[in-house]
């Protein structure tokens, strides 16, 4: 409580940290939830990657390797189920058989378990990753301080609180802050080895060997080639781990884009535009005089250069200046199984120089290949 004159008050702080397994009595019940609503996260997390593990294992076993998989959740795309299924009906060894039986199934676990940690977390704020040389405490101290304590009472504070000595790039770290009321907890996140494990490794010899190194030079002040040539092995030494973490975050970035083009093109339209005469002169089309237009012996997909991201529209305009026309009188979509009316709707402009399509079931050209041949 505040003494007499002051205008803030320490607020009550509770903390849940997985590492040491320590809590404070909880007053608030949603400072309670959120911090039930992290642990289940953080175990619904642990048994994804060990699910995750072990369908590595499985695939590793039936000779499939370097999979390509899905962003997120990590799942076999629809290509890849189709081939080992096609593999399933072929195999005649019954314990291969079963091994393949068994990837299949387990992707709807996997399923399962991402949609459970991915409700999980929707619910909790989110978490502030832990980065090299990061530490618990000062990672708490900013927040609360973030949220209008003074630093002397935070620091104050946080003396009084048991937290995480430990902290390994990856970590994520969860701030709740709920009617003056302080809780965390600490997970795993994308971290190599769990906090549990980590408070159970050799303690951390750095701060150990700073504090050495600290006394050494008060001891040893005039021996300055020592002292200078201890600087630039540490310069050294930071160098590369600065070099490391660059490397890790370019590779981290590089990750996140590929999925982010995987993710796209899967909920986008592939599509050509092109005078008619010219695509059935290339062999890029058919149009019948019976039947159906259709895909020509020419039709390839890496032609198809144009996309229309679904996630965000379900229109495209046709220029007739883009295709060097004078005026478009025609749109024709192949292939024909996609029908005008119930899959799109065609509207020429007045003045012929502009035609629009818009998507009537966006989900019936997801990841389509589809051509729009223009007549004058």
């Amino acid at each position: 409580m505040a003494r007499a004159g002051q205008r803030w008050s320490v607020p009550r702080l509770l903390v849940l940290a997985p590492a040491a397994f320590l809590a404070c009595q909880r007053e608030d019940p949603q400072i309670r939830v959120l911090t039930e609503q992290a642990a289940q996260a953080d175990e619904a997390g642990r048994q994804l990657r060990q699910a995750w593990s072990a369908q590595f294992r499985r695939l590793a076993l039936v000779g499939v390797r370097n999979l390509r998989l899905d962003a997120s959740p990590m799942l076999l795309t629809a290509e890849q189920k189709h081939a080992l299924e096609a593999r399933l009906r072929t195999e005649r060894d019954s314990s291969r058989r079963g091994l393949l039986q068994e990837i299949l199934d387990k992707e709807a676990e996997l399923q399962a378990l991402s949609d459970r940690l991915m409700g999980l977390k929707t619910a909790l704020p989110p978490p502030e990753i832990a980065r090299a040389n990061d530490s618990h405490y000062g990672l708490a101290l900013r927040f609360l301080k973030g949220r209008g304590l003074p630093e002397e009472a935070a620091r104050q504070a946080l003396s009084h609180v048991p937290l995480s000595e430990r902290l390994a790039p990856g970590f994520e770290v969860y701030h709740f802050y709920v009617h003056g009321e302080y809780g965390t907890w600490v997970s795993q996140g994308g971290a190599a080895i769990a906090p549990r494990d980590l408070d159970r490794q050799e303690p951390d010899p750095l701060p150990r060997q700073r504090d050495a190194a600290v006394a050494a030079s008060r001891r040893l002040q005039r021996q300055l080639g020592v002292l200078e040539n201890q600087k630039r092995e540490i310069e050294r030494e930071i160098s590369s781990i600065q070099a490391e973490r660059l490397g890790f975050l370019e590779g981290q970035a590089r990750l996140q884009w590929e999925n982010a083009d995987q993710l796209a093109r899967l909920n986008s339209l592939h599509y050509r535009v092109g005078g008619r005469a010219a695509l059935e002169a290339e062999g890029i089309i058919e149009v019948p005089l019976f039947g159906l237009d259709h895909s020509g012996p020419k039709w390839r997909d890496a032609d198809f250069t144009q996309h229309l991201d679904l996630r965000t529209g379900a229109s495209l305009v046709i220029r007739a200046q883009d295709l060097g026309l004078k005026r478009i009188g025609k749109v024709i979509v192949v292939p024909g199984s996609l029908l005008a009316g119930e899959h799109y709707r065609l509207t020429l402009g007045a003045d012929g120089q502009t035609a629009t399509v818009d998507l009537l079931a966006p989900s019936r050209f997801k990841n389509e290949k589809v051509v729009f041949a223009v007549e004058e």
